[in-house]
């Protein structure tokens, strides 16, 4: 798994609670995860094609400026559900382990 997306998800772990204890600060947190992911997933090479096609489209079409998914991203929640997604699935997969080193 990329670094950048290894630090994305080490980083996201830090937000675990962030619709039970949501904040300013957890919020900055989630939109440059977002744009961070975006910037990082736009650049892979052949490692993006291991994903779901959900993200690869979301992603495209977002960076090309679509103005539904514009739309769409503009709420932190949607962001963080992204985000939160992306998270799960790489855990599930075992491509990510937790900072602890626990595979799911």
């Amino acid at each position: 798994m990329n670094t950048c997306l290894v630090n994305i998800c080490e980083t996201f772990e830090e937000t675990s609670d962030f619709f039970s204890n949501r904040s300013p600060e957890k919020e900055a947190i989630v939109t440059r995860l977002f744009f961070d992911f975006l910037d990082c997933f736009s650049s892979l090479q052949a490692e993006k094609l291991e994903y779901p096609k959900e993200f690869q489209n979301d992603v495209k079409l977002y960076l090309q400026g679509h103005p539904i998914l514009k739309k769409k991203f503009e709420d932190v929640e949607i962001r963080y559900l992204m985000l939160s997604d992306f998270y799960d699935y790489c855990r599930l997969t075992k491509k990510y382990p937790n900072k602890k080193g626990n595979q799911c």
